[in-house]
């Protein structure tokens, strides 16, 4: 039962901080609570991760012991942003937006690795996907950055 609560709780604060990190790549203001649900969204998946863990094979502890670690690399460089966070009416910088932008590529990759996870893909193709998505999302993050910097100077 916890696990499921668990799970439940991470996927709606993974939506929220996914949601609201789109909005706060322009909008420094929300910040706060991207910053707070991306926190809940890893703690929630460490701890679904840790009541689940004995029902699990090794392939799957793998998998999930490698979200946990990429939810809490997300949540340094989220804490990473929160410094560089842009104050009062100015925009973006590029490397707030890089911050931001890092941790809404991962957590896309990991809506995406989970949905292929749950359609019982093999290993190849879970890693594969991940490998993908980060490396595609590596270039939308680049040319999105240059325009969203562009036209908050103008």
């Amino acid at each position: 039962m916890w696990h499921s609560v668990f799970i439940a709780l991470h996927a709606i604060a993974g939506v929220v901080a996914f949601g609201v990190g789109c909005v706060a790549l322009r909008r420094a203001r929300v910040f706060p609570t991207y910053f707070w649900s991306l926190l809940a969204m890893a703690l929630f998946l460490a701890l679904a991760v840790g009541v689940g863990w004995g029902g699990n094979d090794t392939a799957t502890r793998i998998i999930f012991a490698a979200l946990v670690g990429l939810a809490g690399y997300l949540v340094w460089r989220a804490v990473m942003a929160g410094r560089l966070r842009p104050v009062g009416l100015a925009g973006p910088t590029a490397p707030y937006f890089e911050h931001i932008g890092v941790t809404l590529v991962g957590l896309f990759d990991g809506f995406v690795v989970i949905a292929v996870l749950r359609t019982g893909a093999p290993g190849w193709l879970l890693a594969a996907t991940g490998v993908g998505i980060a490396i595609a999302g590596h270039f939308v993050l680049g040319a999105t950055r240059d325009r969203v910097i562009a036209s908050s100077a103008t």
